[in-house]
Formats: C-alpha cells, structure tokens, sequence
C-alpha cells in the first residue's frame, strides 16, 4: 500500500512540476508576435520601393503592394494565431481589431492602385497614417509591431 501511495505521490509531484513552468505569459506572446513583425519588416524593406513618377507612380505602387500585401496579410494572421495570454484582454483586443483595419486598408490600397484611383490611394494612406496600430502595440509592449515604418505604419 505504502508503494501504491508513493507512486501517486510522485506522478501528482510530476504533473504539478511539469503545469508550473508551461504557464503563457505576456512575455511569451511579446516575444513571440515581436518576432513575427520583425521577420515582416525585414522581408518589406528588403523589397524595392516604387521609385516611379508621372503616370507610372500608380502602376509602381501597384507592383509593390502586389508584394507587400502577402506579408502584411500573413504577419497578422500568426499573430492573430498566438496563444493569447491572460490578463490586458480589452487593450489586446483593440490592438488586433486596429490590425485587422490595416490589413484591410492595405487591400483598399492596393486595389485602388491597381484601378489608377488617385483618390483612393490618397485616401487609403491617409487612413493607414491615422491607423492607432502602433500605438497599441506599444501600449502592450511589442516593441517590433509598434516600430513607425512597419507594417502597421
């Protein structure tokens, strides 16, 4: 008997050893999604910017963006992916929402380049300027997804 309680003892100390150390922190997930953007931001400037002008300037941006967009798209698809740790829910949230707004204003610009839609480039960026993204990532603390130049602008 004394052999059956000393095999429970050990499994249950086991089972409560191996639950201590695999708790998912907010530091996890800084450091997780923080790479994610960093691998993003590292693959954009890698590409060459549109330096066109005159009538070529949209069809430049459009080139670019046909590039772009597949990187902005997957870099906020694995963070949406992340285990989400507990605690600071509502600001996360807002911080997911706003990124999900890029990505879709992204699309706006890009197909708006595509078409030659002068206006609505113009009004894509602008919406893409004002975006709180980066703010929100910096009040979470992600440093890579709140650096200005990013993917979230």
């Amino acid at each position: 008997m004394r052999r059956l309680e000393a095999i429970v003892a050990i499994v249950s100390l086991a089972v409560l050893l191996a639950g201590c150390g695999s708790k998912y922190t907010k530091s996890d997930y800084v450091a997780r999604a923080d790479g994610i953007c960093t691998n993003a931001v590292r693959q954009i400037r890698s590409l060459n910017s549109p330096g066109a002008t005159g009538g070529q300037e949209l069809r430049a941006l459009s080139q670019y963006l046909a590039k772009v967009l597949p990187i902005v798209q997957s870099e906020a698809s694995q963070i949406r992916a992340l285990k989400r740790p507990s605690g600071d829910q509502p600001l996360l949230d807002r911080y997911l929402s706003a990124q999900a707004e890029v990505v879709a204003e992204y699309r706006r610009l890009a197909a708006s380049a595509k078409r030659g839609d002068e206006q609505g480039v113009a009004s894509a960026e602008a919406k893409l300027q004002a975006s709180p993204v980066a703010s929100l990532a910096v009040q979470y603390g992600l440093h890579a997804c709140g650096t200005p130049g990013g993917t979230g602008v």
